[in-house]
């Protein structure tokens, strides 16, 4: 007895999950429309590239639209809450152009992100790895506001 009921969960939990996925698929397909990305070729700004296309699931289809995007950085420093240490403080800012080829309307602005600190060392070493990951995931988190951001503003034009 026991080990049909094993059995019987056991098949309930792959039939859930199956249908479960079914629904994730269809959803992903609603959006109907693809874009071509353009940044400049430095190193974060490629990086950022790469995310959104990971956000927007970029096919191969034709383009109807076109992003044209770039990340810039400014680090400042700033005193830590003792006061003794010095803290480096580094936002991210993206400007973006939304153009829809069809209709050559154009949306575009800016979006800043939240100071992100980096820890005090006294090795310069350190220091520049931290601001480097700090780079990377201020790119990230970047990369998923605009394609949010994108995304309403696609549904508002269509």
């Amino acid at each position: 007895m026991f080990v049909f009921k094993k059995l019987f969960f056991s098949t309930l939990i792959i039939l859930i999950s199956s249908c479960a996925l079914k629904n994730v698929e269809n959803t992903q397909n609603i959006n109907n429309y693809s874009i071509e990305i353009e940044t400049p070729n430095d190193k974060y700004n490629v990086y950022f590239k790469e995310s959104l296309k990971r956000y927007f699931q970029i096919s191969n289809n034709k383009k109807k639209y076109k992003l044209s995007t770039k990340i810039t950085f400014e680090t400042t420093n700033t005193l830590s809450v003792g006061g003794q240490n010095i803290l480096k403080s580094t936002k991210a800012k993206i400007d973006y152009r939304l153009i829809n080829k069809n209709t050559n309307v154009f949306k575009s602005g800016s979006i800043n992100t939240f100071p992100a600190l980096s820890s005090s060392s006294n090795s310069f070493y350190t220091q520049e790895k931290n601001i480097n990951h700090i780079k990377e995931r201020l790119t990230k988190s970047s990369a998923k506001s605009l394609y949010k951001l994108v995304k309403i503003i696609i549904r508002r034009l269509s």
